[in-house]
């Protein structure tokens, strides 16, 4: 199989058990990175109102706090749903397991890119939590092709229209928005390069068992 066909291939194609236990992978995993996030959105929100309120503008604050309240709010509800509707083993995946996988990345996303152009317009920032948590989604979930790339697409548009909310240049815009892409796409290509590897695996296992059957 060339470079090329790992790349595109298509999950309609795969055995849907595979699927199942792809999705039970993302299931595990989204138990342990909600608490995670939980955290993470707390210490933002502590630094809000411990240090950025008073070497900040009121509204410059009121929008870190008020994207911050927001994180901590979802990362809860998400914790919550993920825990309650934790399955025991890939049998037991249904269809609103996956769908809730992709709700959390791309909120991850769209909350990173946002409040990136916060940092980078307001407070002399860089893009660090952006390309983080972009990358980060890429390497945790393992997404069908057309899943991720949908996400990825969203959150390029979003951080095109967040960065003319904020009043970008457009040198600004194009610069940061190419790095990004770059960051994204770089992305892509690790998903890629997972999903397949979990494909491969999952299908030497299942050769392994039919050999043991037969013996």
């Amino acid at each position: 199989m060339t470079l090329l066909h790992k790349f595109f291939i298509n999950s309609q194609n795969l055995n849907s058990d595979y699927i199942k236990k792809l999705c039970f992978m993302n299931n595990v995993r989204s138990k342990y990175l909600t608490i995670f996030l939980i955290l993470i959105s707390a210490i933002f929100t502590f630094y809000d109102i411990s240090f950025l309120q008073y070497t900040s503008d009121k509204s410059i604050f009121l929008i870190h706090f008020k994207t911050d309240i927001i994180f901590f709010v979802f990362s809860f509800i998400f914790t919550l749903y993920i825990n309650f509707n934790q399955v025991k083993n890939y049998k037991q995946v249904l269809n609103h397991h996956k769908y809730v996988h992709g709700m959390i990345t791309l909120f991850i996303l769209s909350w990173s890119v946002f409040k990136s152009i916060l940092l980078v317009k307001y407070n002399d920032g860089a893009y660090y939590i952006a390309v983080i948590s972009i990358l980060l989604c890429g390497i945790l979930y393992i997404f069908p092709l057309a899943v991720y790339i949908g996400q990825l697409v969203f959150t390029f548009l979003f951080a095109v229209i967040t960065s003319f909310l904020f009043n970008f240049t457009i040198d600004e815009t194009i610069n940061d928005l190419a790095f990004i892409a770059i960051i994204l796409f770089l992305s892509l290509i690790i998903s890629r390069y997972l999903f397949h590897l979990h494909i491969k695996l999952m299908y030497k296992e299942s050769e392994i068992l039919k050999y043991k059957k037969k013996i």
